[in-house]
């Protein structure tokens, strides 16, 4: 199916079609490993933050309660996490990484970057680093703004050279 022209050459089109298709890529290559885009999330938050309590993990996840819990049920069935009461309030759990779990991240870094070279390779490495500058730019509460040493792009209030 075509979609008219006037639609197709839109930016916001061709971002959405783009984001499609890396998506779609990314299940399918997960998938093929037995893990989804929400594991990855958890255990990167993890490998990053250290021990966390489960209702923090879920804010550095970008999870919500339910694909939490579910993530979390997954991940401790397979060996990646452990789950502790916190010694603090005995209610909260704290969410560890494994060994395991360090071993099953560093397989599906791998998956990510192979699916960042499938996606991006019709890319000259020039074109890639302007696509990444420009989508940075696009995230919420992102400003651009021309620097000596580049593009200064601000998310919040932490900015970033590139």
């Amino acid at each position: 199916m075509t979609h008219p022209l006037r639609i197709r050459e839109l930016p916001t089109w061709l971002l959405s079609q783009a984001a499609l298709r890396s998506h779609r890529i990314l299940q399918e290559r997960l998938g093929a490993r037995g893990a989804r885009g929400h594991h990855v999330r958890v255990l990167a938050a993890l490998d990053e933050h250290g021990p966390l309590p489960q209702v923090d993990l879920g804010a550095h996840a970008a999870l919500d309660r339910g694909d939490l819990s579910v993530a979390l049920y997954e991940l401790a069935e397979d060996g990646c996490i452990s789950r502790e009461p916190d010694d603090r309030d005995r209610r909260r759990k704290v969410v560890s990484l494994t060994p395991h779990g360090e071993q099953r991240l560093a397989e599906l870094a791998a998956v990510l970057d192979q699916v960042q070279q499938e996606v991006l390779g019709p890319l000259s490495a020039e074109e890639r680093e302007a696509l990444i500058v420009a989508l940075r730019g696009l995230q919420p509460g992102a400003t651009v703004q021309p620097a000596v040493t580049g593009i200064r792009i601000e998310v919040g209030d932490e900015p970033a050279d590139r």
